[in-house]
């Protein structure tokens, strides 16, 4: 019973807990749409899509200048967190509306507003984990997407049974998270200063456009593939992707330990081991299983084993270049680090330049992904190596009147 509890203790200090809760939780709540909700599925699906908008726009601006320890001493993080996320709800509300306007122009104004609500209340919310986790423990700052994605599941199985729409489904657990939150506020004696707005998100303003860039190209790949392959590719792109649902979870457990723990974080870890074992059993399912394959999709079994290997052989790439990168970012200047997420962006669009002047096949461009994202691997290790000792950041010592207006 003792090793029991130890364990659930673990786990739930582990980020592997917090991205596995918050996945199934979209796929649930997808689901669940797809079967009693038909009329606001699509508006399911492309929440479940824009949700990728807080999640990364606040590590950018919160939690990598906190694990680079770029934040001035005497700033209030609560605080600053908070604002952070406040300048954020407007671009990010007109970005996830006008999306809605684009891909759903027969929804009524009420519903984008409505499902974009949970979109914009998730700013906060990941605003609260960051500063949670640095002004107080990991373990209770787990607990904000661990009750949100816990609340949502609840709250999905209720406006399921009752036939509701279910693109609402994560706000009551969010306000109820967000209210817990704020009782529990409260800020140390030696971090007064009140960060103007624009301040709070200058911080972390060369984080932002690097995650801007990788998104960028994550929109791009798919689209590449249909436009040079086919329909087919994109089918195939997919459902290769959904194998590796596994592997990307731990792997964003193992980034976000490592952006959680700042410079102290070690390189050898429980979590990253276990990505690279999930690594290798999706690999090995994929590979050995034509069965697996067809469950996945038709298409994949017409693609060769030895080309499905190339793309076993890029997600391995993908995961060296994912650590290396995440280190670099916290060691490194946020210039030098910006420069550097830049030029592996450049590599990986002229592996796609290439992919359209002489790829034809799937085969061709999962080669072009395996050589270009280890072609980022070596990018990322020489300039790790030639990155200078970070300067710290001027402290802030005294109470500034004009930043606490």
């Amino acid at each position: 019973m003792r090793f029991a509890r130890r364990t659930v203790a673990a786990l739930q200090r582990s980020q592997l807990s917090v991205q596995a809760l918050t996945r199934l939780s979209s796929v649930v709540i997808f689901l669940l749409a797809s079967w009693t909700d038909q009329p606001h599925l699509a508006l399911v699906a492309l929440q479940g899509t824009l949700l990728a908008i807080p999640y990364t726009l606040i590590e950018a601006l919160v939690g990598r200048p906190l694990s680079a320890g770029l934040v001035p001493a005497g700033w209030d993080l609560e605080r600053w967190a908070r604002r952070a996320a406040v300048v954020t709800i407007v671009p990010v509300g007109a970005v996830a509306y006008l999306s809605a306007l684009i891909a759903l122009p027969d929804v009524t104004p009420w519903s984008r507003l409505a499902m974009i609500a949970p979109v914009l209340l998730q700013l906060p919310l990941e605003a609260a984990f960051w500063s949670t986790a640095r002004t107080r423990s990991r373990q209770l700052a787990n607990l904000v997407p661990q009750l949100t994605a816990a609340g949502t599941l609840v709250a999905g199985a209720a406006l399921a049974l009752t036939h509701q729409r279910l693109d609402v489904a994560a706000v009551p657990a969010q306000l109820l998270v967000l209210g817990w939150v704020w009782l529990r506020r409260g800020g140390a004696p030696d971090r007064t200063v009140r960060p103007p707005y624009l301040a709070s998100v200058r911080v972390g303003s060369a984080y932002c456009l690097a995650a801007g860039v990788d998104l960028s190209y994550s929109v791009a790949l798919p689209s590449v593939a249909g436009r040079i392959v086919g329909v087919d590719a994109i089918v195939v792109l997919r459902a290769m992707e959904l194998a590796f649902g596994p592997f990307h979870v731990a792997l964003s457990a193992s980034t976000r330990e490592d952006i959680v723990g700042g410079r102290a974080s070690r390189f050898l870890t429980g979590t990253r081991v276990f990505t690279g074992v999930l690594l290798v059993a999706v690999s090995a399912a994929v590979l050995g299983s034509s069965w697996v394959r067809g469950v996945l999709a038709d298409e994949l079994t017409r693609v060769a084993v030895g080309v499905i290997a190339l793309f076993c052989v890029y997600k391995a790439m993908l995961a060296v270049s994912t650590w290396l990168s995440v280190r670099h970012m916290i060691r490194a200047a946020p210039r030098r680090f910006l420069a550097s997420a830049v030029g592996s962006r450049v590599v990986a669009f002229g592996g796609l330049a290439v992919s359209i002047a002489v790829v034809h096949q799937v085969s061709g461009l999962f080669l072009q992904l395996a050589v270009t994202e280890a072609a980022v691997v070596v990018w990322y290790v020489l300039r790790a190596r030639g990155t200078p000792p970070q300067v710290e950041p001027e402290r802030v010592t005294t109470l500034d009147p004009a930043a606490s207006a």
